[in-house]
């Protein structure tokens, strides 16, 4: 591991770029500053040398190669300098710099500054490009760049909406909707919390392969982008797609049966056209697996809900059993609706009574839905 004095000796060999000789024939421009300034940045010396340069060949409108390193070297010292991110896409495309090679340089970036929107739009710029080339070799390698990219990125910080961003533009300008959906269930799989990967699933399920759409409905995958890949849209595969992700969100409720976001992505599914809440007895059924004891166990019975001995079977994955037999708001929420749908009022009136009660901070939401299913107010 190299010493601090080392570090600094390397730091007193640098050279401005003001006294190297290759540089001669560029005169510096300063960035201007008031007369008096309120607060002057301290910028380090050697970031005010590198901009200072340029800025003068920015003037200039120089397109060279030591024009291209030169911001290589001010992007490495800012990251968030998105002029010169700016500038150096416009030497790239000049000096038809390799994209590929391009490409890695701002996944490397990334690593370095994960939280930095200009690198994510120079990798898009540069996988745009690759993929308008016409080449397939080259658009693949565009994808598995992007897809190796953000995957990196998330293992560093797996919710980075900066990353699930791009990868999600990735995926959809590639077409590679099915490969996601493995990687959605694997990063599922490590964090069953993780709300950006059950988001990313659903943008999947319903912008790409085919989700819930009907035959008439084109590709189905939203953007009009005829490359990208998606699966027929008919009532087939509706009700296939459909059931297949309800059963894969219950494995993930049976694991964590309070946890929102499996919930929302259970909602999302039955409230797609097509699916809608016509399968209320997949949605009721899932609610009344996971609901817990909100009525009493006599009562509960007595609308066919589950014994708890049922409920404490599908524990596992950190939750205590007392945490399952808890009330779960987000499956009484869920039943709730399901009865309001299926024109079983009095029922669902219940429901949201019970809710009032183990979800107090919602309490006069509640009640004020019990009412509108009763008929007592309008909506």
């Amino acid at each position: 591991m190299p010493s601090s004095s080392s570090e600094d000796a390397d730091a007193d060999e640098r050279v401005p770029y003001s006294r190297r000789p290759e540089w001669a024939d560029v005169e510096p421009i300063p960035q201007p500053e008031s007369a008096n300034p309120v607060v002057l940045i301290d910028y380090a010396d050697e970031y005010v040398d590198a901009m200072d340069v340029w800025r003068a060949v920015y003037r200039s409108r120089e397109r060279s190669r030591r024009v291209l390193d030169l911001t290589r070297d001010v992007i490495g010292m800012n990251g968030g300098a998105y002029t010169v991110w700016h500038h150096r896409w416009e030497l790239v495309l000049a000096l038809g710099v390799d994209l590929a090679e391009e490409l890695r340089y701002a996944g490397t970036m990334a690593r370095a500054n994960p939280k930095n929107y200009q690198v994510w739009n120079h990798m898009r710029l540069c996988s745009q490009a690759m993929k308008a080339s016409g080449d397939d070799a080259r658009a693949t390698l565009a994808w598995e760049l992007n897809e190796t990219h953000t995957r990196i990125a998330l293992m560093m910080d797996a919710k980075n909406i900066h990353a699930w961003t791009q990868r999600a533009w990735a995926v959809r300008t590639f077409g590679r909707w099915t490969e996601e959906m493995d990687f959605t269930e694997r990063m599922i799989d490590d964090d069953v919390r993780n709300n950006s990967a059950w988001n990313q699933r659903f943008f999947c399920v319903v912008g790409g392969l085919g989700g819930f759409v009907t035959s008439t409905d084109g590709d189905g995958d939203g953007d009009g982008d005829g490359d990208a890949k998606s699966a027929p849209g008919d009532g087939g595969d509706v009700v296939v797609l459909a059931s297949a992700e309800l059963a894969f969100a219950e494995s993930q409720l049976d694991k964590s049966p309070h946890n929102e976001s499996a919930w929302n992505y259970v909602r999302g599914i039955l409230k797609r056209p097509n699916v809608g809440w016509g399968w209320r007895g997949e949605g009721e059924a899932i609610a009344r697996k996971h609901l817990g004891d909100i009525f009493g166990d006599a009562s509960r019975r007595r609308v066919g809900g589950t014994s708890s001995e049922d409920e404490r079977g599908g524990e596992s994955d950190g939750e205590s059993r007392g945490e399952a037999r808890e009330p779960c708001r987000h499956a009484a929420c869920l039943l709730a609706e399901c009865l309001v749908d299926a024109g079983e009022f009095h029922e669902a009136g219940r429901v949201f009574d019970a809710l009032r009660a183990i979800d107090p901070v919602r309490a006069n939401y509640h009640a004020f839905r019990r009412a509108h299913a009763l008929g007592l107010v309008s909506a």
